[in-house]
C-alpha cells in the first residue's frame, strides 16, 4: 500500500482497520457544532468507555449495601 496524504486515504485506512468498530464503544468529545474532536491524550485515562457508568454505579451500590 502506498501512502497518500489526503482525507480519502485516511478514511480508507480507518474503515479497513480491524479495530474500527471499537470507536463506537467510547464517548468521544464533541465540538460546539457537534462534530467529534480529534483526540490525542497520552497521559490520561483515555476516552470513557460507554459501559463504565453502569459498572461504577454497581460498585457504589455494593459499597452502600455491604459497607465494603
Amino acid at each position: 500500500m502506498k501512502f497518500e496524504n489526503n482525507i480519502e486515504f485516511a478514511m480508507q485506512l480507518d474503515s479497513n482497520d480491524p479495530l474500527h468498530s471499537y470507536r463506537m464503544k467510547f464517548h468521544v468529545p464533541k465540538t460546539a457544532e457537534g462534530k467529534d474532536v480529534i483526540y490525542f491524550a497520552g497521559n490520561s485515562l483515555g476516552l470513557q468507555p460507554k459501559t463504565v457508568r453502569a459498572f461504577v454505579e454497581q460498585e457504589l451500590l455494593d459499597w452502600e449495601k455491604m459497607g465494603v
